[in-house]
Parts: C-alpha cells; sequence; structure tokens
C-alpha cells in the first residue's frame, strides 16, 4: 500500500511551466535555476528580458525554454501592439490606423 501511494504521488500531475525570475542575460530562478536559456518568440521579433521580468520557462524536446515574459498592464485595447524596450523606447500599432513612436503619432491617411 505505501510503495502503492508513493508511486501514484511521483506520477502525479506537475506544471507544464514555470515562472521564473530572469537573474542574467540567459539566466532565471524559480522551481529551479536555469542557464543558457533560449528565447522563443515570433519569428523576426528578438528580446533580451531584463533582470527581475517574469519569464515562462517551458520544458521542450530540446531543454528548457523562455517562451516569454509576464506583461505590465498597459491598457491597451484589444487588437492592439506596443513595443518597448526598457529604455523607454515605444512603438504602439493602435486600433485607428495610427502608429505612435515615442509619444509622435503619425495618423493613417484617409
Amino acid at each position: 500500500m505505501w510503495i502503492s501511494q508513493k508511486i501514484i504521488a511521483s506520477q502525479a500531475v506537475k506544471p507544464s511551466a514555470d515562472l521564473a525570475r530572469m537573474t542574467g542575460s540567459a539566466a532565471a530562478q524559480g522551481r529551479n535555476e536555469y542557464r543558457g536559456l533560449p528565447f522563443a518568440g515570433p519569428w523576426g521579433i528578438a528580446y533580451q528580458p531584463p533582470n527581475a521580468a517574469q519569464a515562462v520557462i517551458v520544458t521542450t524536446s530540446a531543454g528548457d525554454t523562455c517562451i516569454g515574459t509576464l506583461a505590465a498592464d498597459r491598457q491597451l485595447k484589444p487588437g492592439e501592439l506596443l513595443l518597448y524596450s526598457s529604455g523607454g523606447a515605444e512603438l504602439y500599432l493602435k486600433n485607428n490606423g495610427d502608429i505612435v513612436i515615442n509619444g509622435q503619432v503619425f495618423q493613417k491617411e484617409a
């Protein structure tokens, strides 16, 4: 009985992702310590999360991978996109067709 309980407990479902804090250029600390993390994202977008960002780490067939970070609420409407850096640069694509680059608005031509 005790052995079967141990076997069942060891097979319990574990979370499929870990929320970890970035601690270096490719390192994070969560349930485990992660080093040499590759960063997955949409094709054509490269990123390097800053220290203390909350990274989402998943285990793949090729090892642990950071698939992104949790974003702060920026009051975006559904369908809008904001690219930003920790240095303050921003590129904001709005639903009305406007593009806002570092606060300067470029309106969609009618």
